[in-house]
């Protein structure tokens, strides 16, 4: 068994550099159609206010407001030296720019090398590559089953009212 002392020089002595498994992908592609992306946001544009999009979106410019996409289905990607100023909120999301604010994606979650988000961020999956910063905190939801989508109708049609309590 090692001593305290002999686990530090092994310590130490490792490169953690060595060890490091970059596997970001080094090209993606993305069909917009199969991803449901019908709208995309100039990367010479400077929007202001709170934008919604029934489908997904690209973003390569700057939203100073709050996004919301996707209402039933829908991926946004913020490309690298994008930036949204507010909150982000939708089904799917890939970042590769920086978000200034907090961002709730009920599906997966894709923080690319280039990524950087200051704020909370609730999500059902979470993929982080190395080299994203993140200055906030991170919590994984669970997206509802079809089990419980399926009471929560059968109480909705009956008049059964939920109440939530606790804190946010």
């Amino acid at each position: 068994m090692e001593s305290t002392m002999q686990l530090a020089q092994r310590n130490q002595r490792t490169n953690f550099s060595m060890i490091r498994q970059d596997n970001a992908p080094k090209r993606i592609s993305i069909n917009p159609i199969d991803e449901k992306i019908s709208s995309v946001i100039s990367a010479k544009s400077r929007l202001e206010g709170n934008l919604s999009f029934s489908d997904g979106l690209k973003i390569d410019g700057v939203i100073a407001g709050n996004v919301t996409f996707g209402t039933e289905d829908g991926l946004c990607i913020l490309s690298k030296g994008a930036r949204i100023e507010g909150s982000l909120v939708g089904p799917r999301a890939f970042i590769l720019g920086e978000v200034e604010g907090d961002i709730e994606v009920q599906g997966t979650l894709v923080l690319a090398p280039s990524a950087v988000v200051v704020g909370k961020i609730r999500c059902g999956k979470f993929v982080v590559y190395d080299g994203a910063s993140i200055s906030g905190s991170i919590e994984t939801i669970q997206s509802p089953t079809k089990q419980q989508l399926e009471q929560d109708a059968h109480e909705d049609a009956r008049g059964v009212i939920k109440l939530k309590t606790g804190t946010r």
